[in-house]
């Protein structure tokens, strides 16, 4: 046995695997953090989705448009989210941002990177990008969840991570307390490209946490669309119920 798995033992034995949703104490060497009874009752979204925006419907039709994006211009091509915004789902993200669980990322970049997948009619991806924090934030987090779920996808499906494509120039409050207005409003101007990294004829993947009215990903996705991007294609963990 190797110096590295012994080691690595040791720190399970001292700080054991947990099921990054229940908290469930797992088996001893394991990496993937997601235990089969939340497996099961996590809020998938597996049917009857919004054919733009990949939002539950509740409609026996799965090829219709949601009503949020009946009533809005998004310019991204399609979106797609691997659970509903709600319960265990919602904590693990929040505590993933608010409480520095990185390793979650581990979990939802290969959940998400199963659901991309799944999707038809999708092109083939050329970049994978990822949704910017300004400089402040990331000081004051330490880190970029939508990086590093970007970074898990790019791993399990060997695409090309573009960083640091898009930056945040404007430190804005929060979206999450904000009508859809305000949140137009809050991030207009806010973004900016990277030139130096060509986009033009390709398809992106977009990669953020949580996708609420889109309105973030509706704003990077003007800056790529700007500078030549054939499509732009949105992936997130969890979608919320919009307005």
């Amino acid at each position: 046995m190797d110096v590295k798995r012994i080691f690595n033992k040791g720190l399970d034995l001292i700080f054991p695997p947990k099921c990054i949703f229940c908290g469930q104490i797992m088996r001893i060497g394991t990496t993937f953090e997601m235990c089969t009874d939340c497996s099961a009752n996590l809020p998938w979204i597996t049917a009857n989705a919004c054919v733009k925006c990949g939002k539950p419907t509740g409609l026996n039709e799965n090829k219709m448009l949601c009503s949020d994006c009946k009533n809005a211009g998004h310019l991204y091509a399609r979106g797609t989210s691997v659970f509903a915004y709600t319960g265990m789902v919602k904590k693990a993200l929040q505590r993933m941002k608010f409480e520095g669980r990185k390793r979650y990322a581990i979990v939802f970049g290969f959940l998400m990177a199963q659901q991309l997948k799944k999707m038809k009619n999708w092109p083939i991806i050329n970049i994978v990008a990822y949704t910017p924090l300004h400089k402040k934030r990331y000081a004051k987090r330490g880190f970029n969840q939508a990086k590093l779920l970007a970074n898990e996808i790019a791993k399990h499906l060997k695409y090309t991570l573009a960083e640091d494509i898009l930056y945040k120039v404007k430190n804005t409050p929060s979206q999450s307390s904000l009508a859809r207005g305000q949140r137009q409003q809050n991030l207009y101007n806010a973004f900016r490209l990277n030139t130096k990294i060509d986009v033009k004829d390709k398809n992106i993947l977009l990669v953020d946490d949580i996708y609420t009215t889109g309105t973030t990903v509706n704003e990077c996705t003007r800056y790529l669309k700007a500078a030549g991007a054939k499509g732009v294609y949105v992936i997130t963990v969890a979608i919320g119920k919009g307005r």
